[in-house]
């Protein structure tokens, strides 16, 4: 499928809940979780190295470092290491800054045990905190995702005649599958 930048948007009326599978936990970015972060996103494909992901992480989360500990969570697995994050974070939506679920990942080998409407709650969870509405960006390759961002409350956000087509062909795509 042709990949098309995607958003979706969400009032946060409802904080949906989904419970962590036995074994797993949640925790907040601690000092030093940067390399955390950037291996997760290696890991996934996101960035072909740990250098990309970590000039990346400075570039984005740097300057905010106190707003990161607050809104930054990672899946733990059993041995405590942490194995998927997502951030609550804002940015520009319309002329205003609102909530931003960003950054949702979970490395492959613990992607399909459960663990993604899990992250993504607590992370809609922490953005209700701060924000009364939220955004996200995906794009028409992460079909399984998009999925999943509906029915925890997203919904699409038509903003240009790309995203059209990029919402066509999901529609098309999940037609097929019906």
């Amino acid at each position: 499928m042709k990949s098309i930048p995607l958003y979706m948007y969400s009032l946060l009326k409802t904080i949906p809940e989904s419970a962590l599978p036995v074994g797993f936990q949640f925790r907040l970015f601690q000092a030093g979780d940067e390399n955390q972060w950037a291996r997760i996103n290696v890991a996934t494909g996101e960035f072909s190295g740990i250098g990309g992901a970590m000039q990346r992480f400075n570039q984005e989360f740097g300057p905010h470092l106190a707003e990161v500990k607050k809104r930054m969570i990672f899946i733990l697995n059993e041995e405590e290491m942490p194995i998927g994050t997502a951030t609550a974070w804002f940015g520009e939506w319309e002329g205003k800054v609102i909530g931003r679920l960003h950054w949702v990942e979970i490395i492959p080998e613990y992607q399909g045990k459960g663990l993604g409407a899990p992250l993504i709650s607590k992370a809609i969870e922490l953005l209700a905190v701060y924000h009364d509405e939220a955004y996200l960006k995906t794009q028409t390759t992460s079909q399984a995702a998009i999925h999943l961002y509906e029915k925890l409350g997203f919904e699409p956000a038509i903003l240009s005649e790309e995203e059209k087509e990029g919402w066509s062909l999901i529609k098309a795509a999940n037609q097929s599958i019906d």
